[in-house]
């Protein structure tokens, strides 16, 4: 892996290696992201977590991508949303956020994509408890979520 320095504007915010050959940003190497993106995603975090689904909805782009770990992908967040809504399954899972980051791989295009882990907690009826570790990926412009793609990690044996 090749780390390289760049005279650029967003010197401040380069860490390094850029897998992105496009000339306008292949010597631009990677960026640290904004909080401002980061706060969108806590944000959301925050209203989906009190179960304020419409309000939730508010927080993705009209032409969203979501690809949940099942793997059957939704474009639409009303219609992602109403799924958690209509689940009573969806009331039984907790979770807090144990990491979250944001990098901007494309500085020149807009956007960021914000990384963030989960310690998830599925509450049977008869009280068993299900723990495993989410990893979601947003990619972020101009305050809205563009695009989600969760992921699950059952916990190390």
């Amino acid at each position: 892996m090749l780390l390289h320095l760049v005279k650029s504007p967003l010197k401040k915010r380069h860490i390094g290696f850029h897998p992105n050959q496009d000339e306008d940003v292949k010597n631009t190497g990677w960026y640290l992201g904004t909080q401002e993106a980061v706060d969108v995603v806590v944000a959301l975090d925050k209203v989906w977590k009190e179960r304020k689904y419409d309000e939730a909805v508010k927080f993705f782009s009209d032409s969203v991508r979501i690809t949940p770990p099942n793997g059957k992908r939704v474009f639409s967040a009303s219609e992602f949303m109403n799924g958690f809504k209509e689940n009573e399954n969806s009331k039984r899972i907790t979770w807090d956020i144990t990491s979250i980051n944001s990098i901007d791989i494309s500085p020149n295009t807009g956007g960021e994509h914000v990384g963030a882990w989960f310690n998830m907690k599925y509450t049977d009826s008869v009280g068993k408890i299900t723990e495993w570790q989410g990893y979601e990926s947003y990619y972020v412009v101009d305050g809205k979520v563009v695009w989600l793609d969760q992921f699950r990690q059952n916990p190390i044996q």
